[in-house]
């Protein structure tokens, strides 16, 4: 299969990505960060069209509006995203995280995707990477962190 993985430079994206190769599929990292070369495409996610040219490939957009002729793509892991609390303000961490979500989506939509995978980290249940929760399990009155509401 030809996989889009987005997030691929990441702690989880690249595990992922070598993962993905070493079964035999044909994976190609979408991330603004990482190296160049075969298999990786800088893309800003949070830009709409730098997204959906990722996700259509080497198609041509004009087969139609709405799909490509034939998806780029067989498969798309979704994984970009700020991965913890901190890293920017807690605005910016909102707006990267819920318009690249968007944009992946809508994009892998209209580009015939069908295949996705949408997963995160820990940091989803509100549980920062370097400090350990209060109180463990943590239960519904554990107070989320911002990016915990980014990636429902």
């Amino acid at each position: 299969m030809k996989i889009a993985v987005t997030g691929g430079s990441g702690k989880l994206g690249r595990t992922v990505v070598a993962v993905l190769r070493q079964a035999g599929h044909d994976v190609v990292n979408l991330d603004v960060a990482g190296t160049r070369g075969p298999g990786f495409v800088r893309v800003d996610l949070t830009n709409y069209g730098e997204t959906i040219d990722a996700l259509f490939g080497e198609n041509d957009p004009s087969a139609g509006p709405d799909q490509a002729a034939t998806p780029a793509f067989d498969a798309l892991v979704h994984l970009a995203a700020f991965p913890a609390p901190g890293i920017v303000s807690d605005v910016a961490t909102f707006h990267n995280n819920m318009l690249s979500t968007f944009n992946v989506f809508q994009a892998a939509r209209r580009a015939g995707i069908r295949n996705i995978v949408y997963a995160s980290s820990e940091t989803v249940l509100g549980l920062p990477f370097d400090v350990p929760p209060p109180y463990v399990p943590v239960d519904e009155e554990y107070p989320p962190a911002p990016r915990a509401c980014t990636r429902w």
